[in-house]
């Protein structure tokens, strides 16, 4: 995926105008149990689905076990929104590049999450932001399933701006069979959106070889 060259020459401007951007943060999620992680120090992955349905009861639901598998992780994306929220960020997309991704499973146990914390949560689709979102006096966190952003093909600004109207900050989902995208953290702070991290989901840990 790319800027078409448009976008592209306006991306390269506005990056060259800027002082440099800390590095990005990431998240990885597991189908789709997340663990984050900085670039300088990566913890072990979590646990695939079927270590999930192993810890949580049999009947529970799909974001119980994962919750159970790797409650710590979820709370380590938690710790994310939640800072992004003190910042003034009270609509905050979960977004991706395709479908099938995990999207609305993880807005679901985020939102769970943050409840526990004693948050007050919206979960909502694209079309249902409410028209009280953005005032002073709402202390909610508004989490947008907002499907995908970044299609394949170039990243072209018009459309982005589109539909991620009326979000201020994202979290960028993208399966682990997928290539990562450079190009989608300028593309969102060009808009004015501020980008949370990418979270990677349908990781599996990696298997450590037997000690002869």
């Amino acid at each position: 995926m790319t800027l078409d060259a448009l976008d592209a020459a306006f991306v390269h401007r506005w990056r060259a105008a800027r002082p440099p951007a800390p590095q990005p943060q990431h998240a990885v999620v597991a189908s789709p149990v997340p663990a984050i992680h900085q670039a300088a120090a990566v913890p072990p992955a979590a646990p695939p689905a079927e270590a999930a349905e192993a810890v949580a009861p049999p009947g529970c639901s799909v974001v119980d076990r994962l919750l159970a598998a790797a409650l710590p992780q979820w709370n380590a994306v938690a710790d994310r929104v939640e800072a992004a929220r003190a910042r003034g960020r009270r609509v905050i997309a979960v977004a991706g590049c395709d479908r099938g991704e995990g999207r609305t499973t993880l807005v679901a146990a985020l939102a769970r999450v943050l409840r526990s914390r004693q948050r007050e949560v919206q979960a909502v689709e694209p079309g249902e932001l409410p028209m009280t979102a953005g005032a002073t006096c709402d202390k909610r966190i508004i989490l947008v399933d907002a499907g995908v952003w970044f299609p394949p093909g170039p990243i072209r600004r018009q459309r982005l701006m589109i539909v991620s109207h009326g979000c201020e900050a994202a979290l960028i989902v993208r399966r682990a069979d997928r290539q990562p995208v450079v190009a989608i953290e300028a593309a969102l702070e060009a808009i004015g959106i501020e980008p949370l991290g990418e979270v990677v989901t349908f990781a599996r840990p990696a298997v450590e070889e037997p000690v002869a």
